[in-house]
């Protein structure tokens, strides 16, 4: 009896876990609109700015994590530029890419 409400909630969990990690959709039935997720590996804080939507920027990005910033209004072409941020208000370009925003696209910042 009890190995069967231990498979149970073993399906439970499972079934969770999968609906969780599909992607959500809206009201209208379409997908969510694209975006970035940025994994930081670098030993400083990172942001990504998007120079083509006014300087929009992300949150920081502490090293070791990764950031999924959703990004609507996707384009082909989206550029985006890393920063790496140092003492002193300082920060340093240590990436520049292009990437289509109208679906998700995840970068590795070295």
């Amino acid at each position: 009896m009890r190995m069967r409400h231990v498979a149970a909630l073993a399906a439970a969990t499972a079934g969770l876990l999968t609906a969780l990690s599909a992607p959500a959709a809206v009201a209208d039935g379409k997908a969510s609109a694209g975006g970035l997720t940025a994994c930081n590996h670098r030993a400083q804080d990172i942001t990504v700015e998007f120079p083509l939507r006014g300087g929009f920027s992300t949150y920081v990005i502490d090293p070791g994590t990764c950031l999924r910033t959703n990004l609507g209004g996707g384009r082909a072409d989206e550029q985006a530029v890393a920063y790496a941020h140092y003492s002193g208000g300082h920060k340093l370009a240590v990436d520049h890419f292009f990437f289509d925003s109208r679906s998700w696209y995840t970068r590795h910042v070295y």
